[in-house]
């Protein structure tokens, strides 16, 4: 894997920290970080949005900067690929059987955060 890709799987391992599917890459990443850092602390809590663009930063231009850092979150890439890579499942909505429709309708397989129509 490359290096750029494998700082975007960082990206979508802290913004996927907070679920199950993410907990884990998150946790190992966080790991990686605190060898870069040097700091030792308790378990990570899912981060808020700026502390995660904070830490993909900063592990991002230590691994541009340092090959044996580039190669550990290689590393650590591959291992949560899989884990970290979008549902394959597809999801196919439909409205029909001469249903009458009032109102705004959404069709979609995940929604993450609000949803509000009108003002």
């Amino acid at each position: 894997m490359d290096l750029e890709a494998a700082i975007a799987l960082a990206g979508a391992a802290a913004n996927s920290a907070a679920g199950e599917a993410g907990a884990s890459a998150w946790r190992a990443l966080v790991s990686l970080a605190r060898r870069l850092t040097g700091r030792a602390e308790a378990e990570p809590a899912a981060p808020e949005p700026e502390d995660r663009d904070a830490l993909v930063a900063m592990i991002a231009a230590r691994a541009r900067e340092d090959d044996a850092f580039a190669a550990a979150l290689r590393e650590w890439a591959e291992t949560h690929r899989e884990e970290l890579a979008p549902s394959q499942t597809t999801v196919h909505n439909t409205i029909s059987g001469g249903a009458t429709v009032h109102g705004p309708v959404i069709q979609t397989k995940e929604i993450h955060g609000g949803l509000h129509f009108g003002s």
